[in-house]
C-alpha cells in the first residue's frame, strides 16, 4: 500500500490505543468499531480476536437465509460477556420486494437472534422506493424497538433523498457511508435538512473495484477531504472502519489516527 504516513511495524500490537477513543495524543469523541469479519474464521473467532483491540464490534448479518440459520455454535452465549459494545448490520438482501410482511418477518427474527448482545444500534439498508418506512416504524414500536435505534444507510439503491421525509417522520436515525457517497456520486445526501442531527454512525473506507471496501490509504485527496468534513460534522457515537481484512483494518486505524492529529494541528 502507498501514501501511508504512519504504519506501525506490528499494527495489531499498537491498535488498542487507537480504538478505545485515543489516537496518539488526541482523544476521540467517538468509538472506533470493527466489522465482525476480518480474519478467515467464524463470527465467534472474529469477535474474540477483535475484542482484544476494539471497544465495539459490528455484527454482520449480511445474508438473510444464512444468518437465520445461525446456531449457538455460530453465536455462542459467551460473546455477550466480551468487554465490547455491539451494533448489528442487518442483511443486504431483506425481501422488500415481497412486501412489508416478508421483510419484517426476516428482520424481526434476526433482531431476536442478535438481541442477547444488547446492541445499541441496528444498521439497515432501506427499501429502494418510498412508501414502506411508516409501516416499518409502526411495527418496530409495536415490538418495543425505538426507530431511532435503526440507522438507515445510504446505499447504491438509495441515497436516502427520496426517503428523507418518511425517515424523519418515522423517527429513524442515519448511518452515513463514506464509500457509497464517493462510489455512487451521492453528495446530495450531505445537504439533506437536519441530516447531522440524525447521523449516529459513520462507515469509512475507500471504495474499491466491484464494490469492494479498500483500506483508507486508497482514498484520494477528494476522499480524504470528504472524510475530514464528515468527521468534523459528526455528532454521533460510532465510526466503523468497514474494511474486511485484518491488515487493511489495522493500517486504516493507524492512518486515520495520523490524519486526525494532522488535521487537529492545523485548526
Amino acid at each position: 500500500m502507498t501514501n501511508c504516513p504512519h504504519r506501525p511495524a506490528d499494527p495489531a500490537r499498537e491498535i488498542s490505543a487507537h480504538t478505545r477513543h485515543e489516537t496518539g495524543a488526541a482523544r476521540l469523541p467517538f468509538t472506533l468499531a470493527a466489522p465482525s469479519f476480518v480474519i478467515p474464521a467464524g463470527v465467534a473467532e472474529n469477535a474474540r480476536f477483535l475484542a482484544r483491540h476494539f471497544a465495539e464490534i459490528g455484527l454482520l448479518f449480511f445474508e438473510t437465509r444464512a444468518c437465520l440459520d445461525y446456531t449457538a455454535a455460530d453465536l455462542p452465549p459467551d460473546l455477550a460477556g466480551l468487554p465490547v459494545s455491539w451494533h448489528v448490520h442487518l442483511p443486504l438482501d431483506l425481501p422488500w420486494h415481497q412486501g412489508m410482511d416478508a421483510a419484517w418477518e426476516a428482520m424481526a427474527r434476526l433482531m431476536d437472534k442478535g438481541a442477547f448482545l444488547r446492541p445499541h444500534a441496528w444498521v439497515l439498508h432501506p427499501p429502494g422506493a418510498p412508501g414502506q418506512l411508516a409501516g416499518l416504524a409502526a411495527r418496530l414500536r409495536d415490538a418495543g424497538v425505538d426507530p431511532a435505534d435503526i440507522l438507515l444507510e445510504n446505499v447504491e439503491e438509495s441515497d436516502l433523498c427520496a426517503l428523507w421525509d418518511e425517515a424523519r417522520a418515522g423517527g429513524f436515525s442515519t448511518c452515513l457511508d463514506l464509500g457509497h457517497i464517493l462510489a455512487y456520486g451521492q453528495d446530495a445526501v450531505l445537504d439533506l435538512p437536519g441530516l447531522w442531527q440524525t447521523v449516529k454512525m459513520l462507515h469509512v473506507y475507500a471504495p474499491g473495484q466491484g464494490g469492494r471496501h479498500a483500506p483508507l490509504d486508497r482514498l484520494d485527496a477528494a476522499g480524504q477531504s470528504l472524510l475530514r468534513t464528515m468527521l468534523d460534522r459528526f455528532q454521533g457515537s460510532t465510526v466503523t472502519i468497514e474494511v474486511f481484512d485484518k491488515t487493511g483494518l489495522f493500517e486504516s486505524i493507524a492512518l486515520i489516527g495520523s490524519w486526525l492529529e494532522r488535521w487537529e494541528a492545523k485548526k
